[in-house]
């Protein structure tokens, strides 16, 4: 399916915005994944986005999962896909927890099919946002990946501080200011994913974190690109706490 059509099709259903689909949508022709795999998908427009390229490329699948609670949105992800077209490229998985508990299922079936293993060369997390949560899907995910395989991590800057739905709740008011205020996916990125021998961080723009895992590259490696973002992040820090 062409990007204008998907597009016209997923016109003013949050939460991603047509230019972040296009960029999904090419990345996806530029780079010919096979299997993908997406933790978060709400309604499923970036599911859409990416299915719509495997659609012009006639091939691949997309293994979408998020929360039970997702099947309430209204549309919903079948419902989409349904009125898309688009659905046998999409597999959606509604789990009663969370993804983590889903990656594990997928993790145990490997281990008891060796044969006939689950592997994805591409993932897009854009669930929970949290350190706890997408800090151990990044290294459950980092067993599911193959080799040169790319994952995309959505909102670095993000916080619970900061979110206009979740800022008001009990459980983020009775947070520490440190881990309420803290970006938490840009912490997966500095503290794991930068300090893993295996991966390399691709680009860090806007919102996003592209990264590649690599047996190829050296523990020694320097990471210009997010050496640059990390002292940036660190003058923004200092001149906040000046500030106040």
């Amino acid at each position: 399916m062409k990007f204008e059509e998907i597009k016209n099709h997923l016109r003013g259903i949050p939460h991603t915005p047509p230019e972040d689909g296009e960029v999904l949508y090419n990345f996806i022709l530029s780079n010919k994944p096979k299997n993908i795999l997406e933790l978060g998908f709400q309604h499923g427009v970036s599911t859409n986005y990416i299915a719509a390229a495997l659609d012009e490329l006639k091939s691949g699948k997309i293994t979408s999962i998020d929360r039970e609670i997702s099947r309430s949105e209204n549309p919903n992800i079948i419902e989409l896909s349904e009125q898309t077209g688009l659905g046998k490229y999409i597999n959606p998985i509604f789990a009663r927890s969370s993804y983590i508990w889903e990656l594990r299922k997928l993790l145990k079936y490997n281990l008891q099919n060796p044969n006939d293993r689950i592997t994805f060369d591409f993932c897009f997390i854009d669930g929970a946002h949290s350190f706890e949560v997408d800090g151990f899907a990044f290294y459950l995910v980092d067993l599911l990946l193959n080799e040169n395989g790319i994952i995309l991590f959505d909102d670095i800057d993000w916080s619970y501080a900061k979110s206009p739905t979740l800022k008001n709740e009990d459980f983020v008011k009775n947070m520490s200011d440190e881990e309420r205020n803290a970006e938490q996916i840009r912490d997966v990125l500095e503290l794991l994913v930068s300090i893993n021998p295996n991966y390399k961080i691709l680009e860090i723009k806007n919102r996003w974190a592209w990264v590649q895992k690599s047996k190829d590259i050296r523990d020694n490696e320097i990471n210009d690109l997010y050496k640059k973002q990390s002292k940036i992040y660190q003058i923004k820090s200092l001149l906040r706490t000046l500030i106040k």
